[in-house]
């Protein structure tokens, strides 16, 4: 038999064998490692930052910031203090990117809060005086233009939504006065950036070296689109970064680039999830629903009849899974909006038909106060205030205190009774947030309390 067909067919199939090698090695995730007989291929993103590098930019914002009394000279070369709160010119760094061709540039919100002047530096180190064309507080997203007098880059947008836990993500942006710093890690799950945030969608976990300055800069995936945009991380000495889905951001910059700003709807309430407990309390026979815990004071809840304790269970027909699909709900449908609530009140169920208010920025930091302050609250009756042994019904309850909260570390306990906020009596939960709200971020903040009968204090650290 002659051996010229049988090396034929062995050459044939060995080209085949290497095409196919070739042709997956190619187009497969780079964060994968490839066993060639040799040693393992590491990733290399040095291709892809490099394309949206120039799509980057740092923005500077110049505005005042409140100090407390500080010490100045007397003239006679001694010194004393100054007296009240004094605005010093203050700036911060973020990051931003280009999103078209016009100069519009898409970042966080908070890097463009209370801005007098805002500065945008690009790649070459040019800088433009930018503006605002819309923010939103609650997304924390914020869209603003310059005129540029160059060739714009723009980025390319990806999919979030086709994001998975174990794929590479790349953080780039101005960390820690580094101008153009890059970071890669892997995608380790999908949440909240923490046990007291309040919102309406899940932000994207990665293992990445996001610092300060970080905020607002595009976090990209392995072929250099752009996935989310990198907006918290968890804390000094972590590897733990949190970015915003960059669809959901694409949503409220379509918005504020029309409208200069979002609608949303509002109740005014806290709510809870529900547990196990809780449900046979209740009636329930499912772990499921938002238990109403407090219902703020002037509010759309209070307007149309909503109270504490009452449990609800569907809007619009749609089933209320628990306190954060609630809480989506309501975010996500614009103000004036007529819903049907279905609700659990006293063991029967009853419709309650509400038109939702506007989310205003009063209203939201209300609502973050009482999720940052991890307790709940509820007025004293005159039957809890003659148990402990009070003349007359003032003051606030705690019934749940957050291990781990800014009011848990500050020593506030269940049981205690909340009289004073920096010497201002609180006789309703309303009170309280409006106090709490008024500290300087990262204040210590002095609470008076009423515990086993005895005056008491503590502090609770305003979030910086």
């Amino acid at each position: 038999m002659s051996k010229k067909p049988t090396l034929l067919l062995a050459i044939f199939a060995a080209t085949i064998a290497l095409a196919a090698f070739a042709f997956f090695q190619r187009d497969s995730d780079p964060g994968r490692a490839y066993n060639t007989g040799a040693k393992a291929v590491l990733p290399d993103f040095s291709g892809v930052i490099q394309k949206v590098m120039p799509s980057l930019v740092k923005i500077e914002n110049e505005g005042l910031a409140a100090h407390p009394a500080f010490i100045i000279s007397d003239g006679q070369g001694g010194a004393k203090s100054g007296k009240g709160d004094i605005e010093i010119a203050e700036t911060k760094e973020g990051t931003g990117f280009f999103v078209d061709r016009n100069g519009l540039i898409l970042t966080n919100y908070h890097v463009v809060e209370g801005a007098q002047v805002l500065k945008v530096v690009t790649k070459d180190r040019h800088t433009y005086t930018a503006k605002v064309v819309g923010a939103d507080p609650l997304s924390d997203i914020a869209v603003i233009k310059i005129k540029p007098d160059f060739n714009v880059i723009p980025v390319r947008m990806g999919d979030s939504s086709k994001l998975k836990v174990g794929q590479w993500v790349i953080a780039l942006g101005n960390p820690l006065g580094l101008n153009f710093f890059s970071s890669a890690g892997i995608v380790s799950g999908f949440g909240p950036p923490g046990p007291h945030y309040i919102g309406f969608f899940d932000f994207i976990q990665a293992d990445l070296n996001i610092q300060p300055g970080n905020s607002g800069g595009p976090m990209i995936n392995y072929r250099g689109q752009v996935v989310g945009i990198s907006n918290a991380y968890l804390g000094p000495g972590t590897m733990i970064g949190f970015g915003i889905p960059i669809n959901r951001a694409r949503e409220v910059m379509a918005q504020l680039v029309k409208y200069g700003k979002i609608s949303r709807g509002y109740l005014g309430l806290i709510g809870q999830d529900m547990t196990e407990s809780l449900a046979q309390r209740f009636g329930l026979k499912n772990i499921g629903g938002a238990l109403v815990s407090d219902v703020l004071d002037g509010s759309p809840a209070q307007k149309y009849g909503i109270k504490p304790r009452d449990v609800v269970l569907e809007w619009n027909g749609d089933e209320i899974k628990d306190n954060r699909s609630f809480q989506e709900k309501i975010y996500n449908s614009p103000a004036g909006k007529r819903v049907d609530l279905l609700v659990m009140r006293d063991g029967r169920r009853i419709h309650l038909p509400v038109v939702l208010g506007e989310l205003e920025a009063h209203s939201l930091a209300t609502e973050r106060v009482a999720m940052q302050c991890g307790i709940t609250l509820e007025p004293i009756s005159q039957t809890i205030a003659e148990r402990f042994g009070m003349e007359k019904a003032t003051g606030l309850l705690v019934l749940k205190v957050v291990p781990g909260c800014p009011a848990f570390e500050g020593g506030l306990r269940f049981g205690d009774v909340v009289m004073k906020i920096e010497g201002v009596p609180v006789n309703t939960v309303s009170d309280f947030y409006r106090e709490y709200s008024k500290a300087r971020p990262g204040r210590n903040i002095l609470v008076q309390v009423i515990r086993d009968g005895r005056p008491f204090y503590v502090t609770i650290q305003q979030e910086s």
